[in-house]
């Protein structure tokens, strides 16, 4: 086995930059640190110590499902660990945008599924107030 230390970052790929800036920064919150120049539009965010997300631009994207409402937590996704579930619900309910929140889990933590633009899925979870149904 290769000498791991950390998992350095994740990248999703877009078919628009603005529309990733808007939904990253603004709406997610993330913070935008610098990025070289690839020869490729893109955006770097900071996530949490060495972790970072990378944004990069493709004039087409690979399948994604064709209703951006539908959410299926077995479907490829990351996941970012919020220190607190309801203030992620809050600040998502806020934006408008369709997602996900997914009250019958395993672990009790609540989960949160929503996707950027270009429809990559993401998932927040965290501690919550909320009461979890346990599934079995």
């Amino acid at each position: 086995m290769l000498p791991f230390t950390a998992v350095s970052h994740i990248s999703v790929t877009v078919t628009n930059l603005d529309d990733a800036k808007a939904f990253y920064g603004r709406a997610l919150g993330l913070h935008e640190i610098p990025r070289p120049d690839f020869g490729f539009p893109g955006v770097w965010y900071t996530l949490d110590g060495d972790l970072a997300l990378h944004i990069t631009v493709k004039d087409t994207m690979p399948l994604r499902p064709p209703d951006p409402r539908r959410f299926d937590t077995r479907d490829p996704h990351f996941a970012l660990a919020v220190a607190d579930a309801d203030e992620a619900y809050a600040r998502i309910h806020a934006s408008g945008l369709p997602f996900y929140d997914f009250a019958d889990t395993p672990t009790g933590l609540r989960q949160l599924f929503i996707r950027d633009p270009a429809g990559n899925m993401i998932e927040l979870i965290g501690p919550t107030k909320e009461p979890r149904r346990r599934s079995a």
